[in-house]
């Protein structure tokens, strides 16, 4: 997977931005979510290039610098322009058993990565500090994107249940709740059918150049007009631990 993103490494976040108001709405609902303070103690796990870690950062601002862990050489790269960004080039699970207490910790559209995710769980916990959260940023397993049919099932075999994951947490010793966010987006076609062919997500990724080209006919013959309408649903999961 850290091959896969080495390719879209440098156009990656770009490739994200659905919509020109799309990022500072995620930013606003992260901060919302995550209770970010100026003496919070941040780590982003799956942080990729660095850019919502140092984002976040510079909007609360944080007295010290923020952690930006992915297992991605070359998207960590990336985040090396930003000041005040402490990088780990690992996994998430690996960043867990450095047991590092923190107060704030992000896990942004990367929890279906983490595979031992009840070791996982385990781990993290120990390093959060009183008071600490964890801020779970994730789709359904059947999301709003126009995806080809093939695409959309590679999709919900890789996402976790909501159901399962806040089970994984509970049995933890961690407690969740989960709110849940709409943005409509409107882009036109041929933008979102550069994102397939950047293959954007990483259920994308083992799809050849020809499967995309006819997963976007697929898509393209199910919709009218040159733009793409559809809702992004996505669940902001806060996790604490359970009060005794």
């Amino acid at each position: 997977m850290t091959t896969a993103f080495s390719r879209i490494s440098r156009e990656y976040d770009d490739l994200w931005l659905l919509t020109e108001g799309y990022r500072d709405w995620m930013l606003k609902k992260i901060l919302e979510h995550l209770k970010i303070h100026t003496d919070s103690k941040f780590a982003d796990l799956g942080g990729g290039s660095g850019l919502f870690t140092h984002l976040l950062k510079e909007g609360v601002p944080l007295e010290s610098d923020a952690i930006c862990v992915d297992p991605s050489e070359a998207m960590l790269l990336n985040a090396g322009q930003y000041r005040g960004l402490q990088t780990y080039c690992e996994s998430a699970e690996v960043f867990a058993q450095r047991q590092m207490p923190l107060n704030r910790i992000l896990i942004k559209e990367s929890i279906h990565h983490i595979r031992n995710r009840q070791g996982f769980w385990k781990e993290i916990s120990s390093g959060l500090t009183p008071n600490g959260r964890i801020l779970v940023v994730t789709r359904p397993s059947l999301p709003g994107f126009p995806l080809f049919k093939r695409a959309m099932t590679a999709f919900s075999e890789s996402q976790p249940e909501l159901e399962v994951l806040l089970d994984e947490i509970s049995t933890s010793g961690l407690s969740a709740v989960t709110n849940t966010e709409e943005y409509h987006v409107e882009i036109p076609k041929e933008r979102w059918y550069t994102m397939l062919r950047a293959r954007f997500m990483s259920s994308l990724t083992s799809f050849t150049p020809d499967e995309i080209e006819q997963g976007i006919l697929e898509v393209d013959g199910q919709l009218d007009g040159d733009q793409i309408r559809f809702t992004d649903r996505v669940f902001f999961v806060v996790i604490q631990h359970k009060t005794k």
